[in-house]
């Protein structure tokens, strides 16, 4: 779990138990102590900045003793003027200017942070209204980059009529497309 950021709506800031992850960080000089779900306690011995992207650096993170896990607070995020969106498996964070900032990943019952994704402007695929295949494709990764191909080819799925930048749960995308992330 230390290489892996949580997304979570429930702590009251973000935070990690990890000194590895902090490009700067300052000792604390009061007693805080945060509360884990167990019962147990940890006591903040530090603030400081983390970068998890290119695009995304978290200001304001608690260096936790005894945390074994990063935690990204959402309400933190909206704070520092990001957008957060959910949709059915799925989550992103956009900048001001909606660019993509990073996505997130089912994991179990909570989403991790994608460190793997390279941040850039959110993107819809748009297949012809009656190409209700493409409703049912979930696309992370590889399968964009496999129905990319299928399409091209005439293979299974119908062809594709444009790329078209936004994040499909927005206003300025047709409803019932997916959220592509990459």
């Amino acid at each position: 779990m230390e290489d892996m950021w949580i997304m979570d709506s429930g702590c009251s800031r973000h935070m990690t138990g990890h000194r590895k992850w902090f490009s700067s960080l300052n000792p604390v000089s009061t007693k805080e102590y945060i509360r884990f779900g167990d019962n147990g306690q940890g006591k903040v011995l530090g603030v400081g900045s983390v970068s998890l992207s290119a695009k995304l650096s978290l200001r304001e993170v608690a260096f936790v003793r005894n945390l074994g896990f990063n935690l990204v607070f959402v309400s933190q995020l909206l704070d520092e003027g990001f957008e957060v969106r959910f949709k059915k498996g799925v989550c992103c964070v956009l900048d001001a200017e909606e660019t993509l900032v990073c996505s997130l990943l089912p994991f179990g019952q909570v989403f991790r942070v994608d460190l793997t994704f390279v941040s850039g402007p959110a993107r819809c695929l748009i297949a012809s209204p009656s190409a209700d295949i493409w409703n049912q494709v979930e696309f992370n990764g590889p399968n964009l980059r496999i129905a990319q191909v299928e399409s091209r080819e005439g293979l299974s799925m119908p062809p594709l009529s444009s790329w078209q930048d936004g994040c499909c749960f927005s206003h300025s995308c047709v409803s019932g497309y997916d959220l592509l992330s990459g």
